[in-house]
């Protein structure tokens, strides 16, 4: 039997709000360390893993690459740094958090509308 409850795109959605979440945490401890001398930024790598596996052109081989991917921090290194070796912006950081914000309430927004779809699908059956 099919689980309708998890198929490529549910997947997709939980992986990326997991990957948001992940980003979210970078960037607050990003900005808590923004007087830290020699602190580096960190960042997420997950959209590149994402796009990878889903160009896999089996949908149940595709579902488990992105079921496998592993959204990881990354250090930012090339970022020019400050006089203490801090790299870190709070204007490059605010405007990451207002991006990722908006991306997470998205991912929501969909999740939410798969699930209404679903019920309708069951409710409409029973009329």
């Amino acid at each position: 039997m099919v689980d309708f409850l998890s198929d490529l795109a549910s997947v997709v959605l939980a992986k990326g709000m997991d990957a948001s979440g992940m980003k979210h945490r970078a960037i607050a401890d990003n900005i808590a360390n923004i007087e830290t001398p020699g602190y580096k930024r960190k960042d997420i790598s997950f959209a590149e893993q994402l796009q990878d596996a889903l160009s896999t052109p089996n949908s149940n081989a595709a579902m488990k690459r992105v079921e496998e991917t592993d959204p990881g921090y990354t250090v930012d290194t090339t970022s020019p740094g400050n006089a203490s070796g801090n790299n870190v912006r709070i204007d490059s950081e605010m405007a990451d958090l207002t991006k990722n914000t908006l991306q997470y309430e998205a991912l929501i927004r969909l999740n939410n509308m798969k699930g209404s779809m679903l019920i309708t699908a069951i409710t409409e059956g029973r009329r």
